[in-house]
């Protein structure tokens, strides 16, 4: 084992807590950067704090950064922030998807075991313009879906729209 690797500087539970909670403040802070910049000012601030910690401590290599904030507006103060974030609206809008799906889904299997509890028999249901026949007897457990365009288009217009307000697309006009 190299001296160098037996002498490096490793933080404790402690200065680990506290570098990462300042890095956590400032990557709330540098979220209207590119995400590979953001990484990259990251990590290099990562690196160098902890060298400088290793000759003053840690409370104090972060006490010479200053507030997360600050800094952070150190590093995005010659980038466009008002711009829209496609980014954060795709997340939201396929979280929404799945939440619709999901609820949809628990609604059938809910039905479905309350036909079963009752002792079989057939269900159906109009959502969204289309129709679903649930079927439960001892032979049968089915969902049918008839007419599954238009649901398909209320699904599409619910993500549109949570795309269009978690992108902050009204930004678009700001941004150029």
């Amino acid at each position: 084992m190299s001296t160098t690797a037996r002498n490096r500087y490793r933080p404790g539970l402690g200065d680990l807590i506290r570098r990462e909670w300042y890095m956590t403040r400032l990557d709330w802070g540098l979220r209207n950067l590119p995400t590979g910049e953001g990484r990259r000012i990251l990590r290099d601030l990562r690196r160098d704090v902890t060298a400088t910690a290793s000759e003053t401590g840690m409370r104090e290599a972060l006490a010479g950064l200053g507030d997360p904030g600050i800094l952070a507006e150190g590093y995005t103060g010659g980038t466009d922030a008002a711009g829209p974030r496609y980014g954060t609206g795709a997340m939201a809008a396929g979280a929404a998807i799945c939440i619709v799906v999901f609820l949809l889904m628990a609604y059938a299997i809910g039905t479905l075991d309350t036909l079963q509890y009752v002792g079989g028999g057939t269900r159906i249901v109009s959502l969204w313009w289309a129709e679903a026949t649930l079927v439960s007897t001892t032979d049968e457990i089915s969902l049918g879906i008839t007419n599954l365009l238009p649901a398909l288009g209320v699904l599409a217009a619910i993500s549109a729209v949570v795309f269009l307000l978690f992108s902050r697309i009204w930004r678009l006009g700001r941004s150029r």
